[in-house]
């Protein structure tokens, strides 16, 4: 658990300080994907990937396990289920994250495959299928919600539950609560692109994380926008920092 928390930091770090960087210094922000990628470019990046997509299997594990077991009493009524549910696509996300990682320490960095690209690719896939179109609307609707929850999360400060409260996380309470917030804007960006894909039936509108980021920056005052926004990243990756330290061990 505290691996997998630690590895998925190291990834929104990651992401955002390369956004950060392209906001100071023009270029454009990348994705999950491309931050690995950037990372196995590194002095010894092909191990550190390595330890990173460990991490990220670790993560897997963890959130289908909790999922599963219900380590977490959310319980067998329609919130709890759905509360499950969003901890198995967590880690099935986690897990595509990972195996990407693996293929990167194989094969390199490439500029052939980007994360968005994936997300084009998937969305084109399903949407081949009976009811493919609805399960894409179904797949933006999640992911706003989850970032709707991300902002309720911050606004009520609920992530308190699950950490042990110390001094570092009572100083580190307002990074934590922008990283949540600036997570579930990006969040309800990119639901708004998978839903727009399955309204329109065009599945080239689908886009990934640094699809969003780089919408961000075509806006008025974009490059504004995309430094505050990979500064969110950022402050994200203090938050699973945080809990990869501070998370209080289920039963």
């Amino acid at each position: 658990m505290r691996a997998g928390y630690s590895a998925r930091g190291v990834v929104y770090f990651l992401v955002g300080a390369i956004a950060i960087f392209a906001a100071v210094n023009g270029g454009e922000a990348e994705d999950s994907t491309g931050a690995l990628e950037y990372l196995v470019q590194q002095p010894f990046g092909v191990g550190l990937l390595g330890v990173v997509a460990a991490g990220l299997f670790a993560y897997t594990l963890w959130r289908f396990t909790d999922a599963f077991l219900d380590l977490e009493n959310e319980g067998n009524a329609a919130e709890g289920l759905a509360a499950r549910a969003g901890q198995f696509l967590s880690g099935a996300t986690h897990a595509f994250l990972a195996a990407s990682a693996v293929t990167i320490m194989f094969r390199g960095a490439s500029a052939e495959t980007s994360g968005d690209n994936t997300a084009e690719n998937w969305s084109a896939a399903i949407m081949s299928q009976p009811f493919g179109r609805w399960l894409i609307a179904l797949a933006g609707a999640v992911t706003v919600a989850v970032g709707i929850y991300l902002f309720l999360k911050a606004w009520r400060q609920s992530y308190k539950d699950d950490i042990r409260i110390t001094e570092t996380t009572r100083w580190l309470e307002p990074v934590i609560r922008y990283g949540l917030v600036a997570h579930g804007i990006v969040l309800l960006i990119i639901g708004g692109l998978i839903a727009t894909a399955a309204w329109t039936t065009d599945p080239k509108h689908a886009a990934g994380l640094g699809e969003a980021l780089r919408i961000l920056e075509t806006r008025t005052f974009g490059r504004t926008l995309l430094g505050l926004a990979g500064a969110g990243m950022v402050a994200f990756s203090a938050y699973c920092f945080v809990h990869a330290r501070y998370r209080i061990l289920p039963r």
